[in-house]
């Protein structure tokens, strides 16, 4: 076992990582890199560090390792959500959270809403490579992040938390179940589950190409140049 670290958030370190693994067969991918900054914190790139950590970088480095991937014989993607992410619009107009009063936690929902809108894209735009692609959510987890980002809710959740094994669960199950799951779904215990809830918060396939298509200029133009 070796460990390759590296900042899912900024461009040069996600390339750098990239040609660190270049040498190592790549089977499948876990996209668990996670923050909630209490205030808004710019990447090394000058995105909001939520967006840039748990949706550009993964889909950079993916793209990066696409190569490895494409010569698995079952290789498999899973973005690891959250289950508040179904409280966030798609911040169709402001991906970036330039506008309005910033809340770690809001940020940390609206990155995760646009990381679940781009799952059926992904696995459109990687199916050709013969790459599932999933996304999750462990339900709420006991880990020192929500303790230091969310100690109200921690505190008063506390019994209800999940250990990160169990947490850890759905994301183990879809690399490793036999025959492989559908790709382009959203899972959560070991089922496919909608991407909306509620009303306020569904978005629709004319908004879901706008933020794929402003996700995609930035990987292109600043992850993999």
């Amino acid at each position: 076992m070796s460990v390759e670290p590296g900042d899912v958030s900024a461009a040069e370190q996600v390339r750098d990582l990239a040609a660190r693994l270049a040498e190592y067969p790549v089977d499948a991918l876990v996209h668990n890199a996670g923050v909630l900054p209490p205030e808004r914190t710019a990447s090394a790139d000058g995105h909001e560090l939520s967006l840039a950590t748990h949706v550009l970088g993964p889909i950079a480095l993916t793209e990066l390792l696409l190569p490895q991937l494409a010569q698995s014989a079952d290789a498999r993607v899973v973005f690891m959500s959250s289950g508040g992410m179904y409280t966030a619009e798609l911040p169709v107009d402001d991906v970036d959270y330039r506008r309005g009063e910033y809340r770690g936690a809001r940020a940390y929902a609206r990155s995760k809403r646009v990381q679940t809108a781009l799952v059926p894209f992904l696995a459109d735009r990687w199916g050709p490579a013969g790459v599932m692609v999933a996304g999750m959510h462990p339900g709420w987890v006991d880990t020192p992040g929500v303790d230091d980002a969310l100690p109200r809710f921690a505190r008063f959740a506390g019994p209800l938390l999940r250990s990160p094994v169990q947490g850890a669960d759905t994301a183990v199950w879809l690399l490793a179940i036999d025959p492989v799951p559908p790709t382009g779904g959203f899972w959560h215990d070991r089922r496919q589950r909608p991407e909306h809830y509620l009303d306020g918060t569904r978005f629709d396939e004319t908004a879901r190409r706008r933020v794929a298509e402003q996700m995609r200029t930035m990987v292109e133009e600043e992850y993999l140049r």
